[in-house]
């Protein structure tokens, strides 16, 4: 659909604008619409989004459009393919006469491009972009990435540190390799803490099924023998939870997207936090504001920005273990740790440790 290739933007670089007619808009007159893929309610993800763009109303008065997937196949559209049923719902959002468009998630980032380009009088975001190889982001479209391998190397860190066994599970949905930040900085983590210790992957069938991520985490920690399970997998995540739950203390639970130390409070040692809501806001908010949209561009957010973060309670991790992850932390800031967000990334980090 499109070829592999690293943006590379730099600060220095002058942003390509898009400017209105007037330098401040009329924020009760602005139209905001959102497709995410799932629930806004998943407690993860889209409830950051929610939760962003929700303030963004009530501050600025704003018209908001949130709509989800359909479940495919489409009931009574099964000769639809995924791409066409996907575009129908956008255009679904776009009855309206919006202002700016956020889609939310990885299966967007073509159809971003596909749709900045017939209709150039709309503005879109695009949440976790791929890359776009050597496909020009349209100067009315903004995608933004997240460095998420800097949280999950963290994460991986701190389960290492806090497992009782010798074996640590990433569940994710049947769709993966766009979460290879994610599990290569995470098993990057682990064996920056213990080399001795195996991460256990597996893929779950759907994203939304909660039983079936609780009947496969109850694997990996009965059978697989796995001490702490990070899902990233949607809905179906949320079942990890409740195995946790079922099986007692001793099994722990890795959160992501907000502090989810709530669901099971005895079983989640850290969160990692992607406030995914507050990057919408600001540059949402800078727009109204100003009446200027940066497009045209590809913005990279990580640690160093605050965009991205993990939960530190010393209540948990101890005071020892807080302080070994701030340092961490600080040493990902500055540079001194690179963290792998591929297979052949992660294969070099271990050769120069």
């Amino acid at each position: 659909m499109f070829k592999r290739f690293i943006f590379i933007t730099l600060s220095l670089l002058v942003f390509a604008c898009f400017k209105s007619n007037k330098k401040s808009i009329k924020s009760d007159k602005v139209v905001v619409g959102v497709l995410a893929n799932g629930s806004f309610y998943d407690k993860g993800y889209n409830q950051s989004v929610h939760d962003g763009v929700v303030k963004l109303r009530d501050d600025f008065g704003i018209k908001l459009i949130t709509k989800s997937l359909r479940p495919y196949p489409i009931a009574g559209k099964k000769l639809l393919t995924v791409d066409e049923a996907m575009t129908e719902d956008a255009y679904a959002v776009q009855k309206s006469p919006l202002n700016l468009f956020w889609l939310v998630g990885y299966e967007f980032s073509g159809l971003s491009v596909k749709l900045s380009y017939e209709h150039p009088d709309i503005f879109y975001g695009i949440i976790d972009a791929f890359d776009y190889g050597d496909i020009q982001v349209p100067k009315n479209s903004l995608a933004i990435k997240f460095r998420n391998e800097e949280a999950a190397f963290l994460a991986g860190y701190i389960a290492a540190k806090m497992s009782r066994k010798e074996k640590i599970g990433f569940l994710t949905g049947p769709t993966s390799d766009h979460l290879n930040d994610f599990k290569f900085g995470f098993k990057a983590g682990i064996f920056y803490a213990n080399p001795k210790l195996r991460l256990v992957s597996k893929k779950a069938p759907s994203l939304f099924n909660k039983e079936k991520g609780k009947e496969m985490a109850l694997f990996m920690y009965k059978e697989d023998k796995v001490g702490v399970i990070f899902p990233v997998a949607g809905i179906t995540g949320l079942g990890v939870y409740d195995a946790a739950k079922e099986l007692g203390s001793k099994y722990y639970v890795i959160g992501l997207n907000q502090d989810q130390s709530y669901i099971a409070p005895q079983n989640v040692i850290t969160s990692i936090l992607k406030d995914i809501g507050k990057v919408i806001y600001s540059v949402s908010s800078e727009y109204i504001n100003s009446g200027v949209f940066k497009g045209g561009i590809v913005i990279d957010r990580g640690l160093k920005e605050g965009v991205i973060e993990i939960v530190k309670d010393p209540d948990i991790l101890n005071n020892s273990l807080v302080d070994e992850v701030v340092d961490l932390e600080n040493k990902i800031i500055s540079g001194e740790i690179i963290v792998p967000d591929s297979e052949y990334a992660f294969d070099l980090f271990k050769s120069k440790l």
